[in-house]
């Protein structure tokens, strides 16, 4: 059985990890990756109460405007 050294192990990975993270930009998409997996229903209700939180923050900062009933105004910072 052979033995390698976790210390060998870290000198190949660095030697190698520009060439590696070059080649990765240069696959990569310009366009937005998407999400592959479905979200889990706890991160779903939490993503909903922060948003629900930041809305209301936004309102009584006054950053949303109402112009009419469909139509908003949303100050972003």
């Amino acid at each position: 059985m052979k033995k390698i050294d976790f210390s060998d192990i870290d000198k190949w990975i660095q030697s190698n990890k520009t060439n590696v993270e070059r080649k990765i930009l240069k696959e990569k998409s310009d366009q937005r990756t998407f999400r592959t997996r479905p979200r889990d229903p706890d991160e779903i209700k939490i993503l909903d109460i922060l948003s629900k939180k930041k809305w209301e923050k936004a309102e009584q900062e006054g950053k949303v405007k109402y112009l009419s009933e469909r139509v908003w105004y949303y100050e972003l910072d």
